[in-house]
């Protein structure tokens, strides 16, 4: 037992001297960090911002992603949708009974729709906006289909239902910041209630004639079905049905057998049929997320990349200032290994940091985000679950780029010589790089005015981390500026094509198609508010590509193959508006800014969204899918192949016209159901709104300014995470500016106190380091525009088609709003090494010259 005492004793010493030995590693590398917390901090910051931007945003695409499926299920929306084509009404129950007599199908409703207009009163004056009466099922707790959830007041009473008693949809309220409760008065002059602000899975986000932010121009009214059979003056009437199938059910076998009930059980009504996935508000929530994350991955990858370079550009120089100290460790005989600890634990330092400070930059980002997109998007359930799971993702990242970029160049140190790395000036490329390509140019000053140019040349190396790195930050500020740039440019160009120097140049909606010589229509353009009042027809219709010798000129589809009808609705194509007009008009028609406007024969005019969709030029021929009129009140589906003769420049692809001439390839000669103008010389576009309210056969009077209005209003509101991201990037671009001059001076120490030793004065040195700073931000700059353009590029034409399909958005830069904001990025790295003006001043010059030498 005596004999192994001193082995045992022997081991307790080197277990002592191995802690001891780490500790004295880690109290070093706290020292190391502790006299360079300046740098430690900013590079955690940077790092922070990258992986806490990505972090948040994502965070928010999960939420989006669970609060709309919560939502959806909540509300229960529907699988199918069918309603009657034209003014077509039925008696209420027939489409339910329909429904339920079909295999397959879990639930139905039906439900009584309606336009009108709505006059709301607040305190800036009333309110004239289209309106939309949606009658239904609220029994027992109703409707189970399409369901009404109220956000702020309350549901309609058992005792209510039958009463003038409404629920406000919830995004008008909050555009106009609508009380919970008030009153409101219909086109036909009777009074209404309303009693909370609720929403319904049609209407999460209000697509209203494709735009995305129809809230400020369309109120929909939620009610009891006698209630809106009540006001719509269609008692015991309905002309919607939604349902729901069964697990397992083929969707298309339901439609099959409802078109051919309907064909079997009612002559001559014929019904329209919409998917879940047809449906606009739909498509627009749940596409966005996808289309979003798009984005901000290719956001925070350039932030990533951005933010690594200098990261490894910062860590790399930290390092390389301790070169004496790792010469000295290895020439006395420090393995590599052990050198590399310390500078190692620093990176690790950094790398706790960043992944702190990147939780809570995520969290604030994500918080942020929350705010924009709980007033942006109504929906009934909204869920914000800690993303775990993406964020330990990023803060491993994060936590690694600082070690990775700390291991390199500890292990090029310690593969240089000892001699060579205790040198004074080895490492810090004194004269060395690009540097004597400067000294051979005749550029004119002195030695210090020539300093710049050599300080930037002599590490290349460091300059172009520091050069990729802003490079990044400034290409996604320009790029982000440029879609907002683009976007607004876009709605000015349709609203000067649809406008034509007449600001208030009008819509007014008929209630249904009527005669030219009808009474209603002579009310309308006799009501003395309106000028160039020209009659028109709106349908809807869906086209796709046709070879110029495919099918005849048009083929009318017989109702009663409920088969091939099914098979029509669901061809894939572009959704239109076509608008009858006449081609002579001297008030307003399209610009045919290819072909021209002809009435020798029925043509089409696309707009170059969808002619580019559909693969046509002029000249060429679509085939159309639309409602033919059969009767009174009865439309069927007809195929119609027709010549496109002219492209016009509206940046919405749904706007297509054709000349009133040929009305009758939709069975509607001498019939109109739209009416536009401008008010009258005097009057204003309200003016046109107060006399037509109330007009018999009148359904709604709108603007053409107003959507563009509404969707730029919108369009503000979604800024807000522009705002929020600029604002990280422009954070970022000051701690890369901060740091470098920061460290350029710890590095440059012995020359400025050199410098300062022969009485050049601090501001000199100073204006040096700006000069070299703005050098370094202009080649940035020009670097960035070059790939915010090509960033720019890519949302425009990769990533808003799959967002917004019916936009064909402009590319557009504002060059004087950029030149400010690339400017101020300039000046951001130029002016920063005013931030060291207190160092250079406190800097001891003897010490520091000894110290080095």
């Amino acid at each position: 037992m005596t004999a192994r005492r001193p082995a045992a004793k022997h081991r307790c010493q080197n277990s002592t001297g191995r802690a001891h030995s780490v500790l004295l590693r880690l109290r070093w590398a706290l020292r190391d960090a502790k006299a360079r917390w300046v740098q430690v901090a900013g590079i955690a910051l940077m790092i922070a911002i990258g992986t806490g931007l990505y972090a948040g945003l994502s965070s928010v695409t999960q939420w989006r992603i669970a609060s709309n499926e919560a939502s959806l299920d909540l509300t229960n929306m529907y699988d199918l949708r069918a309603r009657l084509a034209g003014d077509g009404h039925l008696p209420q129950g027939s489409l339910e009974e329909i429904a339920r007599s079909i295999g397959g199908v879990e639930a139905a409703e039906e439900r009584l729709i309606a336009e009108t207009q709505v006059e709301v009163s607040t305190d800036d004056g009333p309110i004239f906006v289209p309106g939309r009466i949606i009658g239904v099922d609220l029994s027992n707790g109703g409707p189970y289909v399409n369901g009404v959830e109220v956000i702020e007041g309350r549901q309609i009473s058992d005792e209510e239902m039958g009463q003038r008693v409404v629920l406000m949809e919830r995004n008008f309220g909050v555009y106009y910041e609508l009380p919970v409760q008030g009153e409101l008065r219909l086109g036909d002059g009777v009074s209404a209630r309303y009693v909370g602000h609720a929403v319904s899975p049609e209407y999460f986000i209000v697509v209203e004639e494709g735009s995305f932010f129809g809230q400020a121009n369309l109120l929909v009214l939620f009610m009891s079905m006698e209630t809106a059979q009540g006001l719509a003056g269609k008692q015991e009437l309905v002309n919607d049905l939604v349902l729901t199938v069964e697990p397992g059910t083929v969707l298309a076998d339901v439609e099959t057998r409802l078109l051919a009930e309907i064909a079997e059980r009612h002559s001559g009504a014929h019904l329209e049929l919409m998917r879940t996935e047809d449906d606009q508000s739909y498509v627009a929530l749940t596409r966005d997320p996808e289309g979003d994350q798009q984005f901000y991955n290719v956001i925070a990858v350039i932030l990533f990349g951005g933010a690594a370079f200098a990261a490894l550009n910062f860590a790399a120089r930290m390092v390389e200032s301790q070169r004496r100290e790792i010469g000295t460790s290895m020439a006395l005989g420090v393995s590599p290994l052990a050198i590399a600890v310390r500078p190692l634990l620093v990176g690790l330092q950094i790398g706790g940091l960043g992944v702190v400070f990147g939780v809570g930059m995520g969290l604030l980002i994500a918080s942020l985000m929350e705010g924009v997109l709980s007033s942006f998007v109504a929906l009934p359930v909204f869920l914000t679950p800690f993303q775990s799971g993406i964020f330990a993702r990023v803060a491993l990242v994060g936590f690694l780029i600082p070690v990775v970029a700390v291991l390199w160049p500890v292990l090029r140190a310690t593969f240089v010589r000892p001699v060579e790395a205790i040198k004074t000036g080895h490492l810090a490329s004194r004269g060395g790089g690009l540097a004597p390509i400067i000294s051979r140019l005749p550029l004119p000053g002195s030695s210090l005015g020539r300093m710049p140019f050599r300080n930037l040349l002599r590490a290349p190396r460091r300059t172009l981390l520091t050069l990729f790195a802003l490079t990044a930050v400034i290409g996604i500020l320009f790029s982000i500026v440029g879609v907002r740039d683009s976007f607004l440019a876009t709605l000015s160009v349709g609203d000067e094509e649809l406008l034509r120097g007449e600001p208030n140049r009008l819509s007014i909606q008929l209630d249904s198609f009527y005669p030219i010589d009808s009474r209603e229509v002579a009310e309308t353009l006799g009501s003395g508010v309106l000028k160039g009042g020209e009659t028109g027809l709106s349908i809807a219709a869906l086209a796709h590509a046709q070879e110029a010798a495919a099918g005849p000129e048009q083929e009318a589809f017989n109702i009663q193959s409920p088969e091939e009808v099914a098979q029509v609705l669901r061809i894939d194509g572009v959704n239109l508006n076509i608008q009858f007009i006449d081609f002579d008009s001297n008030f307003w028609r399209p610009t045919a800014s290819e072909g021209r406007l002809s009435v020798n024969g029925p043509g089409i005019v696309l707009a170059r969204k969808a002619a580019a969709d559909l693969g046509a030029g002029v000249g060429d021929r679509i085939r159309l899918t639309h409602p033919l009129r059969a009767g009174p009140g009865a439309f069927t589906i007809a195929a119609t192949s027709v010549p496109v003769i002219a492209i016009h420049p509206h940046p919405l692809r749904f706007n297509a016209y054709m000349d009133i001439r040929y009305a009758d390839l939709a069975g509607l000669q001498g019939f109109t159901n739209v009416v536009t103008g401008a008010p009258a010389d005097g009057r204003s576009l309200a003016d046109v709104k107060r006399e037509m309210f109330g007009v018999h056969g009148v359904a709604t009077v709108r603007g053409f300014s107003e959507a563009s209005v509404a969707v730029q209003d919108a369009f503000e509101q979604v800024s807000a995470v522009f705002w929020i991201i600029e604002l990280f990037v422009l954070g970022l671009a000051l701690l890369i500016a901060f740091n470098t001059a920061n460290i350029n001076t710890d590095e440059r120490a012995r020359d400025h106190a050199t410098m300062f030793a022969y009485g050049v004065p601090v501001g000199r040195v100073v204006l040096n380091l700006a000069v070299e700073g703005l050098m370094l931000g202009i080649v940035a700059t020009a670097l960035g525009i070059v790939l915010g353009l090509g960033l720019l590029a890519w949302m425009i034409v990769v990533l808003f088609p799959a967002s917004y399909p019916d936009m064909g958005v402009i590319m557009s830069v504002e060059l004087l709003q950029m030149a400010g904001i690339l400017a101020g990025g300039v000046a951001v790295v130029a002016l920063a090494p005013a931030l060291t003006v207190r160092k250079l001043r406190r800097m001891d010059i003897p010490g520091t010259l000894r110290v080095l030498e």
